[in-house]
C-alpha cells in the first residue's frame, strides 16, 4: 500500500503545481496618481490627462462612480476580456458597495480596445450599448491613428451615461473648486508682476533680518494644506465581465 500512497501523493502534488502554473494572476502595472488615468502607453498629452482627470473627479464627486482609462502597449498572450477584467479587479474601479465602475482599456500595439463595466452599471451600459459606444466614438478615431481623441470622446460619453444613471441628465457640471479659485484670483486686484516683486522683497528681507524663519514657516503651512488633496485610488469595486471589446 505504501508505494501506491507515495505515487498518489506525487501525482497530486504534480497536479497542484501544474494547476498553479495556469492560475497565475495577470501582472498589471501599479497605478500612478489618480485612478482615472493610467496612461502607460503614453498616448495622451498632459493637457488631455488633466482634462480626463478633472472629468473623472467630477463624476465621482457627483455620483460615487469611477471611470478609468488604462493604456498599455500590449496585453501579451491574454485576451482583451481577461486583461480588462483583471485590471478592473486589481485596481478596484468603482465604489465597493455599489460596484459602479467603468474601465476603458486600450492595447496600442495589439490594436485592441474594451469597455469593462461594473455590476452596478450593467443596467445602464449593457454589452450592446458598450459596443455601440466603441463603434461610434472610438473606432473611427483609432482607424485614423488618433487614439487620444478616441479616449477623450469615449470617456466623455461614458461620463454622461453614468451621470444620467444617477439622475443628472444635464451632463457634466464644472467643478466648484475651479470657479471659486477664479473668483478669488479676480478679488485680489493686484497685477501678477507686482505680486511677484512683493514676494521677492519680503523673502529677501526675511532672510536678511530673521534668517528666513517666516519663509520656512509659510512654506510648511502651505505644504500641510496641500496634503489633503492626494491621489484618488480605486474604491474596491468589481466587474462581472460585462462590456464589449473591439479590434481596429
Amino acid at each position: 500500500m505504501k508505494p501506491k500512497l507515495v505515487f498518489s501523493l506525487l501525482f497530486l502534488l504534480f497536479f497542484l503545481f501544474q494547476g498553479g502554473a495556469y492560475a497565475k494572476d495577470i501582472k498589471m502595472p501599479a497605478p500612478i496618481g489618480d485612478i482615472y488615468v493610467q496612461d502607460f502607453a503614453k498616448v495622451l498629452t498632459q493637457t488631455e490627462v488633466a482634462e480626463i482627470r478633472n472629468l473623472g473627479k467630477t463624476v465621482e464627486d457627483q455620483t460615487t462612480a469611477q471611470i478609468s482609462v488604462l493604456t498599455v502597449d500590449t496585453i501579451g498572450e491574454n485576451t482583451i476580456e481577461e486583461y480588462a477584467n483583471e485590471a478592473f479587479r486589481q485596481y478596484g474601479i468603482g465604489n465597493e458597495k455599489e460596484n459602479n465602475g467603468v474601465l476603458l482599456v486600450i492595447a496600442v500595439t495589439d490594436r485592441l480596445i474594451r469597455i469593462e463595466v461594473g455590476y452596478g452599471l450593467e443596467g445602464r451600459i449593457p454589452d450592446g450599448k458598450a459596443g455601440r459606444i466603441l463603434d461610434e466614438h472610438a473606432i473611427p478615431y483609432l482607424q485614423n491613428d488618433q487614439p487620444n481623441k478616441a479616449i477623450l470622446e469615449t470617456f466623455k460619453t461614458l461620463a454622461n451615461e453614468v451621470l444620467a444613471e444617477y439622475g443628472q441628465e444635464g451632463g457634466l457640471q464644472a467643478p466648484q473648486r475651479q470657479a471659486q479659485q477664479t473668483t478669488a484670483d479676480e478679488g485680489l486686484g493686484i497685477p501678477s508682476w507686482l505680486l511677484i516683486i512683493i514676494i521677492v522683497v519680503v523673502v529677501f528681507l526675511d532672510f536678511k533680518f530673521f534668517g528666513g524663519t517666516l519663509t520656512y514657516l509659510l512654506l510648511s503651512i502651505i505644504s500641510r494644506g496641500r496634503g489633503g488633496g492626494g491621489s484618488r485610488g480605486g474604491g474596491g469595486g468589481s466587474s462581472g465581465g460585462g462590456g464589449a471589446g473591439r479590434g481596429w
